[in-house]
């Protein structure tokens, strides 16, 4: 048993979504970008890890299987690509506007 790595694309866009508008939300008052981008990707890592938190018990009843662990991991890496993938695009735009 290994990791489905596309079998929760919601993760993926749900990171990019949140990394994008983390990053537009705080475009003004943050400086440097690589701040903003730092932030944003921490934003997306902690929300991903409360909705695991959360999502591990309702689904599996804390049975501590492979494919539990392998799920997890899935989405967390998931969520994290796409939350890093969304605010470097979002960067790119808001520093574009801004020249």
């Amino acid at each position: 048993m290994a990791p489905d790595w596309l079998g929760s694309p919601q993760h993926l866009v749900a990171g990019a979504m949140l990394g994008a508008a983390v990053v537009v939300a705080g475009r003004a008052q943050i400086r440097p970008a690589w701040l903003l981008l730092a932030l944003a990707v921490g934003v997306v890592a902690t929300a991903e890890l409360l909705v695991e938190l959360a999502e591990y018990p309702l689904l599996f009843g804390g049975n501590a299987t492979q494919r539990a662990y392998y799920d997890t991991i899935a989405d967390l890496a998931a969520t994290l690509t796409g939350g890093i993938t969304g605010a470097l695009a979002a960067t790119a735009l808001v520093a574009r506007r801004r020249d």
